[in-house]
């Protein structure tokens, strides 16, 4: 008689091999934690951040929006496209991983904190560089360029523009941006990982410190403004590079809400 055979155990979770590095790494992982971000931004853009039928948001944002307009989406509907967007990659990206669906949710909690920690640097380097707190918040000159005087936004419509920043920019200029050239340096071009990797955050900062309103108070150029937005740029890919999506969306958020809210508090 053929012996039967003897009962396999259950395949590992692979989550359960990695360390936190790895795992606050995973697509899934991201997005779980960008989660509410993505929903308290979309509930904001549909409650608070709308003005004279403007809707109050960073030019990142603002540009997909009119992408989504210009292919034949009502207005209504690509209020919500940009969350969609978010999502929709990161999930793509996790079926295409084949990754299982587990979250970790310590994990959760020490991307939380791993976000306050890197965003500690940032703020000493902008005290370092930067001459007038009002460099702190070029975006939000930005935004008053183009959509009148914000001051008068309380603290939750604040801690929204901040957040989309966050979301909005960083998808721009790291996930796409980064992601675009180093498959054309290395996928392409053939060049080593490393090296690609480090042309496209050098391009991807000039990129976002041209974004940024750099105009000095008496005219000109600022030089503060040019040295801080580009070396925030640097600092911001390369933790996209080497932490991933999750991780820089949140130090952006929070740098934003730490350094914009007393400038609010201040023009109101």
């Amino acid at each position: 008689m053929a012996r039967s055979a003897r009962p396999q155990p259950p395949n590992p979770d692979p989550t359960e091999q990695l360390s936190y590095w790895d795992v606050s790494r995973r697509p899934l992982q991201m997005l779980i934690f960008l989660l509410p971000l993505i929903l308290f931004y979309e509930l904001a853009l549909a409650r608070l951040l709308q003005s004279d039928g403007k809707v109050l948001t960073n030019e990142a944002h603002k540009t997909l929006l009119q992408f989504f307009d210009a292919v034949g989406f009502s207005h209504s509907s690509t209020l919500v496209l940009g969350g969609i967007v978010i999502g929709v990659v990161l999930l793509l990206w996790h079926l295409l991983l084949r990754d299982p669906w587990t979250i970790d949710w310590p994990a959760i909690g020490l991307m939380a904190v791993e976000v306050l920690i890197l965003t500690i640097p940032l703020l000493v380097l902008s005290r370092i560089i930067v001459e007038t707190p009002a460099v702190h918040s070029g975006w939000l000159a930005m935004l008053r360029g183009s959509n009148g005087d914000i001051a008068q936004l309380g603290f939750l419509s604040g801690v929204a523009i901040s957040v989309g920043a966050g979301l909005y920019e960083e998808l721009v200029f790291r996930m796409l941006l980064i992601a675009a050239l180093h498959t054309l340096l290395v996928d392409v071009g053939k060049l080593p990982h490393l090296l690609g990797a480090g042309i496209a955050i050098i391009v991807s900062a000039a990129a976002f410190t041209w974004y940024h309103p750099l105009e000095a108070a008496g005219g000109g150029i600022s030089t503060y403004r040019l040295t801080f937005f580009f070396v925030a740029g640097l600092y911001f890919g390369l933790i996209y590079v080497l932490r991933g999506f999750g991780i820089v969306v949140g130090v952006h958020a929070m740098y934003d809400i730490i350094t914009v809210l007393p400038q609010l508090a201040e023009d109101g």
